[in-house]
């Protein structure tokens, strides 16, 4: 039986979501309370909606990339492209209101 995950999780610096192709070294790390079964759905067209992730992705470090941001951005309902950089997409949602604009170091 498939299994998808029906929230989005962030292992080892990266987000995964319903749609994503999860390794299988990673799907190890993940609990059951975030799968379930691909053929579950009592209504297959029903459009899904997964739960954003409750925190974005951290800003510099580890967790930083592009993949992460991407995944949070949709997570939120924002469209990306692969012609958008990481600091686009943070940029977008600092706009949008989603997450706070970084405060300079002083």
């Amino acid at each position: 039986m498939a299994r998808q995950l029906n929230t989005f999780v962030h292992v080892g610096g990266v987000w995964y979501g319903p749609d994503s192709k999860v390794p299988a070294r990673v799907a190890e790390k993940i609990g059951d309370h975030a799968w379930e079964s691909a053929d579950s759905h009592a209504e297959p067209d029903a459009p899904k909606t997964p739960a954003a992730p409750v925190e974005a992705p951290p800003r510099s470090g580890r967790g930083s990339g592009i993949d992460a941001w991407r995944a949070y951005a949709e997570a939120n309902g924002y469209d990306t492209d692969d012609e958008m950089s990481r600091d686009d997409v943070i940029a977008l949602l600092e706009r949008e209101g989603v997450i706070e604009p970084e405060q300079p170091k002083e």
